[in-house]
């Protein structure tokens, strides 16, 4: 868990979401290990902790493309208000 104090400026700094991306991919690297609790990483099965990962980190790839798509593909189909 990242823990954010201080003024508005500092916690907007641009650091504060790169150490939260950080922290989600080494979550998302352990997933095998995480539900069966076992080191899998070099065996057969740490291929679904690998396909996982892509999944996941595609999934909020999209999402995230798809945010910011939205409003810019409204406001083309709508004109200017």
């Amino acid at each position: 868990m990242v823990a954010v104090r201080g003024s508005e400026k500092q916690r907007r700094h641009p650091t504060v979401p790169i150490s939260y991306r950080v922290g989600a991919a080494l979550i998302v690297d352990e997933l095998a290990l995480l539900l069966d609790l076992e080191d899998v990483y070099w065996a057969k099965e740490g291929r679904t902790s690998v396909d996982a990962a892509v999944v996941i980190i595609g999934l909020r790839g999209l999402m995230t493309a798809g945010f910011e798509f939205r409003p810019a593909a409204q406001r083309a189909l709508t004109g200017p208000t």
